[in-house]
């Protein structure tokens, strides 16, 4: 059987995907024995490897495909020893121990016993995963890097972002040791497996594809580089001498599944029906030999195609009272005021006369839809249709070239397309299409039996293409409506929001549905070029690795920006108090509108790695690791200077490789901080026989995030035309006047420029552990363990443009002094810096059951404090339910201290565990092992699975609606005093109708001083003083998932398997997180509007059928 499904604390080799056997030859007395012949046989393929024992005993086979091996070993004037069945997995190191008995050395002893659990050659933290788990445990759409979450310090704050049916592109990845998501690094084959822009995931194999894969979340050694979180490092299986495969469907529908919470909001006889979907996933693999015992080849293939043709959902439109300007259900909490006066609105009705003309032709139109009651939430009901349609498969061949040569390529793509609909035509459509290519050789020599060469080579390239339309039904809706300067591209509305945010980053919080859209265009392509040469040298006690590696990035990229070709609206309540009021007279916060023409732009970059690593058997029961990596990135260059650069002192615009400015424009210097040391110990006492372990082990590796796409230099002016964003702090710019263009005559004029600090660098992370590992019996293991992690120099977005706070007004910034002319020129200036940094420390404790019995599994715990001073500049990215979106920009760009808070992803405690279990009845097992067949073919064959997840609330960020400092802030907080959690408080709305759970109560915050007049004199502006994440945690998670399958046989490897997955099997309501966005005036009582309000929920019961042959 496997080596533990779930197996802790493997050794690496490296980005191998390979494994090793190690062990020792003595005779009975425990003398070692040199000189002695190991020879070892693959049982799959029939492949032979030889070697001798050196004058210490010791033997060692490395870089070996994953298998299941027979090792036999002949020494002379001692019996022949044969051990059989040791299966070896991704990463491992098997250590076996031969005593030989005197006699002749044609006698044969066989050995039964197992190869040991416990791993005493290895310092790292991972958890491997093979192919029995990633196939047998209840997964929605069946994505493995769901089961990532198992290992111990891995959290999502949205499980349920791992079941979109993203399989081929994208999709959620997991938060390792306090660790940002996108700080991951996947592996395939040893092949680069990684989106570069954006950090995604690039392919996403079938399961049934996967050997195994190697979660590294701690201390891995010199060959791996460029990580931060984890290293997941998969393996595509490959063909025996044995023909073998399956072919496989699952299948989910709606009739099986359970309502969701937040449609039963209107009763009984008033539900919202569930969402409609329509789920199939089918395919096969086939493996096998072409010339027996030389060449073999795997290929699989699976189809998905993930349908919601309608799915309702509530959404929130302005009342009838409201479109005739009465606001008065706003009232005690928010007291709107005349933004041209100043005066309060009497019982907060606003004069017809006030009406905006864009607000009294959209509500005259027959696209904004009426409201179906008298609510002020959830008065209205959109219906969406999407799809998700994938195509994907992998072709691999193994080759033993010679006696001394082998020969692995791989090709792997996908295709996955993603469109989607509204009914409510105002809300446009979106559309989502994802090429992905992966391919690699790997060629291993081996020179003498304790000399062994593995060069690597390959390429993946990822094509991102996503947009937006309107049915053309609808017509130029922005001008019909008397907005200027729209819809230049084609039929609709720009974005018209209501709420806090920026142009580019509208906040959808608030209670009014945004309607509209953008239209943001993307076009990334992005290509991956990889060498790698190692070589891996036996001697005496040790055993020496070194290498190069090299990978060579390219991105093209065409993006309209954040603001989109159509462009944006937005109305934030800065002026009367209320965004709709806002709205109602036609008073915009802020409009922006992106790029609708203009070339594609080319950047590139490479890293270049080397490394050597000894591991040092100084006993037999103490191993070092000793290893030093050297890891060097290249600044991002644009393949024709098409870039250019804000200095951040003199404020000059600085052109890629003219006037004596690199390429790059920023840290032309590269490979500072790149050495990076690797070491640790493996001791296990021998006062407890071998029967535990203890490991300590410290690193330092590099990571270069990928920061995105629309904060590269090449987007700005003049090389590509302008994204356009303007703010307004008095009522002066109307909404018909529209999101202003690009200037014919200037291109930086309102225009974003991006700035990049010359000092942006590869963040910076020291990783350390000490654990002990326990062999409680053969097959069970425990293990615990401190985990903890510092990481400097993390990207953070940075508002350069931000003024200064000096004795309680806004002053001039520090930045770019040099040149006010051109800042004021600019509508804002977006830079990327290297300022950011973390803390995590951990207790991680695992009990780990290998298969026996019929039982294996795992439950893994995590008591963890994840602390940052910023979240990054992707946020909550996956769609986090449970988190707030985590506002990227400091609230203080000259305070970045005053952000260093709780993770939002941090979960103070974390449970997970897993479990499959062959039930003991039928022929071969405890109950009724003689039954007939006939019996057994109800009786037998049946198995259960289970996932169970647990984990505490994350903390929540809070976030204001208005700028109290007036300097610019797009972190704006709001004060914190005394917090009144309420929980599972019911919340109703003004009508009586149940709207989801009060979580907390807007009291416990407060809007920072603004500059409001008071008694006659003036507040001073000040920050809020409410930490970045966690005055308060939101709901927790708990969850379980269940499977049962029954197997029927034709032969021993023929048979049919049927099963049933139960996902969320008890239906709990996984919470989603509360309305996060403060909107009351200074001084005010506040009411609750959405603030603190949860009415979303992660997925209901979903029930899911599969049928599967295997061969």
């Amino acid at each position: 059987m496997l080596l533990g499904c779930l197996g802790i604390h493997q050794l690496a080799w490296g980005q191998q995907i390979t494994a090793a056997i190690t062990g020792t030859v003595s005779d009975a007395a425990g003398a070692v024995i040199s000189g002695a012949t190991v020879t070892v046989t693959d049982m799959d393929r029939g492949t032979v490897y030889v070697t001798k024992t050196n004058d210490s005993g010791i033997f060692n086979f490395v870089q070996v495909p994953i298998g299941t091996y027979e090792v036999k070993v002949e020494a002379s004037g001692f019996e022949t020893t044969i051990q059989s069945h040791i299966t070896l997995v991704l990463n491992q190191t098997a250590r076996l121990q031969f005593k030989m008995n005197v006699g002749a050395v044609t006698n044969t002893v066989q050995v039964t016993s197992e190869a040991p659990q416990l791993q005493s050659d290895t310092t790292q933290v991972s958890t491997l995963i093979n192919s029995r788990a990633v196939t047998d445990i209840p997964l929605a759409t069946r994505n493995y890097v769901e089961l990532t979450l198992l290992a111990p310090g891995s959290v999502h704050p949205d499980n349920s972002s791992f079941n979109t049916g993203d399989n081929v592109n994208g999709g959620a990845r997991p938060y390792i040791n306090g660790n940002r998501e996108q700080s991951n690094n996947f592996i395939l084959d040893g092949m680069d497996n990684n989106q570069t822009s954006e950090n995604n995931l690039g392919f996403t194999p079938s399961p049934d594809a996967i050997q195994e894969f190697n979660l590294i979340t701690n201390n891995a050694p010199a060959e791996f580089g460029n990580f931060q979180g984890g290293i997941v490092n998969a393996s595509i299986k490959s063909g025996t001498n044995h023909f073998h495969g399956d072919v496989w469907e699952f299948f989910r529908n709606d009739v099986l599944n359970a309502n969701q919470w937040e449609n039963k909001f209107l009763g009984p006889g008033n539900e919202l029906k569930r969402g409609a979907l329509r789920w199939n996933m089918f395919g096969g693999t086939i493996g096998g030999p072409v010339l027996r015992d030389k060449l073999f080849f795997f290929a699989d293939y699976q189809g998905q195609r993930f349908d919601h043709p309608a799915s309702s959902n509530f959404i929130t439109v302005f009342t009838n009272a409201e479109r005739n300007g009465d606001f008065s259900q706003l009232l005690p909490g928010t007291q709107l005021k005349d933004p041209i006066s100043g005066q309060p609105y009497p019982n907060n009705q606003i004069p017809l006369s006030q009406q905006n003309i864009v607000a009294k032709n959209l509500f005259a139109s027959s696209f904004y839809p009426q409201p179906i009651n008298g609510d002020p939430i959830n008065n209205a009901i959109n219906t969406t249709s999407s799809a998700l349609n994938a195509d994907q498969g992998d072709v691999k061949v193994d080759w033993n070239v010679a006696e001394k040569d082998r020969f692995s390529g791989r090709y792997s793509q996908g295709y996955q397309n993603d469109p989607s609909t509204n009914s409510l035509l105002i809300l446009g459509n979106g559309s989502s299409r994802f090429p992905v290519h992966n391919v690699v050789g790997t060629w291993t020599h081996t020179f003498t039996p304790s000399i062994l060469n593995e060069a690597r080579f390959g390429t993946s390239w990822i094509t991102i293409l996503t947009g937006s339309s309107f049915d053309t039904k609808i017509g130029n809706l922005g001008t019909t409506l008397g907005i200027a300067n729209t819809n230049t591209v084609g039929p609709g509305l720009l974005a018209l929001g209501f709420g806090g945010g920026t142009p580019t980053s509208i906040n959808s919080g608030t209670i009014l549905t945004n309607i509209g859209n953008s239209v943001v265009d993307q076009d990334f392509a992005d290509t991956v070029i990889q060498f790698d040469d190692g070589l891996v040298i036996n001697h005496g006690k040790h055993v020496f690795k070194t290498g190069f590696q090299m990978w060579r990035y390219r991105i093209n990229t065409f993006y309209t920006g954040n603001s989109g070709s159509y462009g944006s609206i937005l109305f934030g309540g800065a002026f009367s108090g209320d965004p709709g009021a806002d709205f109602f007279l036609g008073y915009p916060s802020a409009t922006g509108i992106g790029v609708s023409t203009g070339g594609v732009w080319h950047q590139f970059s490479w890293t270049f790695a080397g490394y050597g690593q000894d591991d040092w058997r100084i006993t037999p029961n103490l191993t070092l690791n000793l290893g030093l990596r050297y890891e060097a990135h290249t600044p991002w260059v644009e393949l024709n200077n098409h870039q250019d650069n804000l200095d951040l002192v003199t404020g000059q615009i600085q052109y890629a490789g003219q006037d004596g400015n690199s390429r790059a424009l920023y840290n032309s210097v590269y490979g500072q901080n790149a050495f990076q040391p690797r070491v640790g110990f493996a001791w296990s006492p021998g006062a407890l026989h071998g029967k535990a372990v203890v490991r300590g082990a410290y690193t330092i590796s590099t990571y270069l995030e990928g920061t995105g796409t629309n904060l590269r230099l090449p987007r700005n002016p003049p090389f590509t035309p302008s994204e356009v964003n303007a703010t307004y702090n008095s009522p002066t710019y109307t909404t018909q006047q529209g999101p202003g263009g690009a200037s014919p005559t200037d291109p930086f004029a309102g225009a974003i420029m991006y700035v990049w600090d010359k000092t942006v660098q590869p963040a910076q992370d020291q990783q350390w552990n000490f654990t002990v590992q326990d062999a409680v019996t053969p097959s069970t293991t425990v293990q615990a363990g401190y985990v903890g992690q510092h990481g400097t120099h993390l990207m953070v977005p940075t508002p350069y443009a931000q003024k200064q706070l000096i004795n309680g007004e806004p002053a001039p910034g520090t930045y770019f002094q040099g040149n006010p002319a051109l800042i004021a020129d600019l509508s804002t200036v977006s830079g990327t810096a290297s300022t950011g940094y973390m803390h995590y420390d951990a207790l991680q404790a695992v009990l780990q059951q290998r298969l026996s019995n019929g039982l294996e599994g795992q439950v893994a715990y995590t008591w963890s404090h994840c602390l940052t001073n910023n979240s990054g500049y992707y946020g909550t990215w996956g769609n986090a339910t449970q988190a707030t979106p985590a506002m990227p920009y400091y609230q203080n760009l000259y305070d970045p201290a005053a952000d260093y808070s709780s993770c939002y992803y941090n979960s103070k405690h974390i449970l997970s565990a897993y479990a499959t279990y062959e039930l003991p009845f039928g022929r071969g097992k405890k109950f009724g092992s003689d039954m007939p067949r006939a019996l057994n073919a109800v009786v037998g064959g049946w198995q259960a699975s289970t996932i169970l997840s647990f984990h505490s609330g994350f903390p929540l960020a809070i976030y204001n609606a208005t700028d109290s400092s007036d300097t610019g802030s797009r972190g704006a907080r709001p004060n914190c005093g005394q917090q009144q959690v309420f929980g599972r408080q019911k919340s109703f709305s003004s009508g009586g109708a149940f709207q989801g759970f009060q979580w907390m109560s807007p009291d416990g915050f407060s809007e920072p001083s603004d500059g409001t007049v008071v008694n006659g004199v003036a507040t001073p502006h000040s920050f809020g003083n409410c930490p970045a994440q966690g005055p308060v945690n939101g709901p927790g998670f708990a969850n379980t998932d269940l499977g049962l399958s029954k197997n029927i046989h034709f032969t021993e490897s023929k048979y049919l398997q049927f099963r049933t997955d139960f996902l969320n099997a008890f239906n709990n309501v996984q919470l989603g997180h509360p309305g996060n966005t403060y909107q009351c005036s200074f001084g005010q009582q506040c009411s609750s509007g959405t603030f603190g309000l949860i009415n979303t929920s992660q997925p209901a019961r979903n029930i899911q059928f599969a049928l599967k042959f295997y061969y």
